[in-house]
């Protein structure tokens, strides 16, 4: 017989097995991090196998299985054995068994999409991973019909609360991602109340986010207020916290995809999508009341903290941009914001466009692109300063990693201007750290970001209309920053100094520097792009360009050379800079056309970053990594050729023969 206490008993062995080694990672165990990237395959014969990408990860693992055995829960036994193996988990196709739909008008009962997601077991693509995205949907929709509990359950809360108590509801500017009751690394489900089976935030949850605000605040107070149970000491609460529940749907599937991982002190790109659930700027009602205890005033008070507590942020994933109130607040002490502006192509979450059709997807801004988009350059500095293993305790200790916040949070404030094609968003970033030195940091990162290139997708290229086959679509992205000097004017003496606050910004940091060079692959597999030796920054004239807030029609104007700019039209205009592309004749015969060496194909980002910039003269930003590559030198010399001509500047980097380009003085008024 189970042991009643083991919260496994009613999971697969699967999920068991990735909340073993999520709580062996949270204990920052041995076996935690030696399994980490391990893949479930099976239990059978008294035989657990788990897979890994390649030998070098599965190596270390096999000197752990004995110690893993003895932590295996009651879900994974008997295992006489726990066996190690390299490559993919051999595919072993399912159908999901009960995917939960959204009920009919004519039906009275109310879908339950809590039991859906609880019972129903995930399908397995071709190459063996879970499918989890058709029950994901299908709880969305079966979510769509709960209008009508909602307005029940907000007339209950109302009811409850009483004379003394208050009622109030919160908006969120993005998504919320409270708890997680299935999936590894709490990446599927948010809280689902154990009755209605609708996303909530328990009462627990209100509770102590309003105790972690109000610590600074009269320690008696506090306890007087929500009560402590500490040992021998016990204090009843004056005021009473009811769940949280939407006023509204807004169940919706979401998405966390990585596209760089630390591999074997290398950063290689892999973007790996998890499909997961959140609630998409919901309006949650909050009922508050008093305890025999307590008073309107006690409430009222609660209350204040309750809200300002929200404002700081709830649930997971906080320091990416989850979780945060409108009117959010400070969580950390040190904090800048910067007003930004963002034409793009699209940014997308769990829907994005297919391989088979660049039409296809739904848009949504996504804060946590900004996140990425800063690690990304982050790393790009870093690791020209410091060796592998530096620059990852680095970036987790600035960051976070799971289980653990990091120095800096990072969160988003935007506004949705309804434009298609492009899409144009506006808002504040703000930037917060534990200690100036990590905000000065992260404020350079973020200027170093917006003027070398875009954030989300098609961030390597600037904004235009690109004609694949007769048809356009839109391409790249642009945006701006707001701060102290910006944007650098087309200035070598600007940019110098921009590069030499990045390295003072890392030495306040983490010293001493060093002198570092990486590989950014050629093309398979990519690496991370590092500014280092092998690195070049050139600032290219681009006289006549149009800024995106002037093309009048993008239609007919987005794909002319004013609108691409200089810089993207060399690119475009040789077919050996062009990104790689595929196509067929007439008679179905492959042809590949472009360089993926240079430009980059499908799945192999760019070696060369574009970014458009309109100060008092517009010019084209051309960051280009791993220069030492044949293909990619004939571009640079392309490049110098146009500095002979007084139309770029070499700011980053050098030639690979040794030989810097002259650099034009620049203007002084």
């Amino acid at each position: 017989m189970k042991p009643k206490n083991d919260r496994n008993q009613a999971k697969t062995p699967a999920d068991a097995w990735r909340e073993l080694i999520q709580d062996e990672l949270k204990k920052g165990s041995k076996v935690g991090k030696a399994f980490e990237k391990a893949e479930f395959g099976r239990v059978e014969n008294k035989v657990l196998t788990v897979y890994f990408e390649d030998e070098a990860l599965a190596k270390p693992a096999k000197g752990l299985s004995e110690p893993l055995k003895n932590k295996l829960p009651q879900a994974l036994l008997p295992c006489d054995r726990v066996q190690v193996q390299a490559g993919k988990v051999p595919v072993q196709p399912t159908t999901p068994k009960r995917i939960l739909t959204a009920p009919s008008n004519k039906q009275s009962r109310v879908g339950n999409p809590l039991q859906a997601l609880n019972f129903a077991e995930f399908g397995r693509d071709k190459e063996g991973k879970e499918l989890s995205q058709p029950v994901l949907e299908a709880a969305v929709n079966a979510e769509k019909s709960c209008d009508a509990l909602y307005t029940k359950l907000k007339q209950r809360t109302e009811s409850i609360v009483g004379t003394d108590g208050v009622v109030t509801t919160v908006d969120f500017n993005w998504r919320v991602r409270v708890g997680g009751t299935r999936g590894f690394r709490e990446l599927l489900l948010p809280v689902f109340h154990p009755v209605f089976g609708i996303p909530c935030i328990p009462a627990s949850s209100l509770k102590g986010a309003a105790r972690a605000w109000a610590r600074g605040k009269e320690d008696s107070q506090v306890r007087q207020l929500l009560g402590v149970l500490d040992g021998k000491v016990a204090i009843a609460a004056k005021v009473e916290f009811l769940d949280a529940f939407p006023t509204k749907h807004c169940l919706s599937v979401d998405v966390a995809t990585p596209q760089w991982h630390w591999q074997t002190n290398k950063v290689v790109y892999k973007p790996e999508p998890h499909p997961l659930l959140s609630m998409q700027q919901p309006q949650l009602l909050i009922g508050l009341r008093p305890t025999a205890r307590g008073t309107a005033a006690d409430v009222q008070t609660v209350k204040e903290w309750l809200e300002n507590a929200l404002k700081v942020g709830i649930g997971s994933r906080v320091s990416s941009g989850y979780g945060k109130a409108l009117g959010q607040a400070a969580s950390l002490p040190c904090r800048q914001s910067f007003d930004f502006e963002l034409w793009t192509q699209g940014m997308y979450g769990s829907e994005p466009p297919t391989k088979q059709n660049h039409w296809t997807g739904r848009t949504e801004f996504r804060p946590t692109a900004v996140r990425g988009i800063l690690r990304y350059w982050f790393r790009a500095f870093a690791l020209s300063l410091y060796d592998a293993a530096t620059c990852q305790a680095l970036e987790e200790e600035t960051f976070g990693k799971l289980s653990q916040q990091g120095k800096t949070a990072i969160s988003v404030l935007f506004n949705d201007s309804g434009k298609k094609a492009p899409y144009r968003y506006d808002g504040k970033i703000c930037l917060e750290a534990k200690e100036q030195k990590y905000l000065d940091l992260m404020s350079q990162i973020l200027i170093l970001a917006s003027h070398l290139g875009g954030v989300g997708r098609g961030s390597r290229r600037p904004l235009h209309l690109l004609d694949v086959d007769g048809r356009k679509y839109m391409r790249g992205c642009h945006w701006t920053v707001d701060s102290d000097n910006s944007p650098l004017g087309y200035d070598g003496e600007q940019w110098q100094s921009l590069f030499q606050k990045l390295r003072d910004a890392f030495q306040a940091v983490r010293s001493p520097l060093g002198a570092y060079t990486s590989d950014p692959g050629s093309p398979k597999p990519r690496y991370q792009d590092v500014l280092d030796t092998n690195a070049q920054v050139w600032l290219i004239k681009s006289l006549g360009q149009v800024a995106p807030n002037k093309v009048t029609d993008w239609q007919t104007e987005g794909d002319r050379d004013n609108v691409r700019g200089s810089a993207l039209t060399l690119v475009y205009s040789d077919q050996r800079f062009k990104g790689e592309r595929r196509f067929k004749d007439e008679n179905k015969v492959e042809h590949k056309i472009g360089n993926p060496n240079v430009g980059g194909a499908l799945e192999i980002p760019s070696f060369v970053w574009i970014k458009s910039v309109f100060a008092s003269e517009a010019y084209q930003v051309v960051t280009v990594f791993g220069i030492d590559q044949n293909d990619r030198k004939i571009f640079i010399n392309e490049l110098e050729k146009l500095s002979k001509q007084n139309q770029a500047i070499l700011v980053f980097g050098q030639m690979p023969s040794g030989n810097q380009p002259s650099r034009p003085k620049p203007k002084h008024k």
